[in-house]
C-alpha cells in the first residue's frame, strides 16, 4: 500500500511548476521529487551510462534513474494540466463587484494576461482573496489526483 502523502507537498509542487522540470510522487516514502526535464531524458536515453554532473546534481541523477526503472513513482499534474487562466477566470466570476469583476475578466484576454490580471489584483488589494482562491483551487486538484491514483492524503 503507497505511503499516505502530505497534500501540502503535492500543493506546493503544483506551485512551483516549470517548463524545465517534473514533480513526481514516490508511492514508497510519500516525498515529492522534483527532477529536471533533461536528467530525466538522459536517464531514459541512457540508464546505463554515469554522466559526468556536479556534486549538486547527483542526487538528482540517482531520483531520476529510479523514476524511469521503477514503478514506484508518479508525475504529478503539470502546469498544463492545471489551466491557472481558468482558475483566474473562475476567481473573477466570483468577486462581488461589478466593476472589479469587469476589469479582471478584461484583464484575462490578450497579450501578457497574466500579468495584467496580476496588476488589477494589486491595485485592487484583493491580493490575498486571489491567493485563497488559488490555494482552495490546488487543494482541489491535488485532491482529485490523490483520489484518481488511490492514495490516502492527509
Amino acid at each position: 500500500m503507497p505511503a499516505a502523502v502530505l497534500l501540502k507537498d503535492i500543493v506546493d509542487a503544483l506551485e512551483m511548476q516549470f517548463d524545465e522540470s517534473y514533480s513526481f510522487l514516490d508511492l514508497d516514502t510519500g516525498e515529492v521529487e522534483i527532477v529536471s526535464r533533461g536528467l530525466l531524458s538522459k536517464a531514459e536515453d541512457s540508464i546505463d551510462e554515469e554522466p559526468y554532473l556536479p556534486d549538486w546534481q547527483k542526487g538528482e541523477w540517482e531520483t531520476a534513474k529510479r523514476i524511469i526503472s521503477t514503478d514506484r513513482f508518479v508525475k504529478l499534474p503539470t502546469q498544463h494540466d492545471i489551466h491557472e487562466w481558468v482558475i483566474m477566470e473562475d476567481f473573477s466570476h466570483s468577486v462581488e463587484s461589478d466593476t472589479i469583476r469587469a476589469e479582471l475578466l478584461s484583464a484575462l484576454h490578450g497579450r501578457g494576461a497574466f500579468r495584467h490580471f496580476k496588476d488589477t489584483v494589486r491595485r485592487h488589494r484583493i491580493e490575498p482573496d486571489w491567493f485563497k482562491f488559488r490555494d482552495d483551487a490546488l487543494s482541489q486538484i491535488a485532491i482529485d489526483w490523490c483520489e484518481e491514483h488511490k492514495l490516502q492524503w492527509r
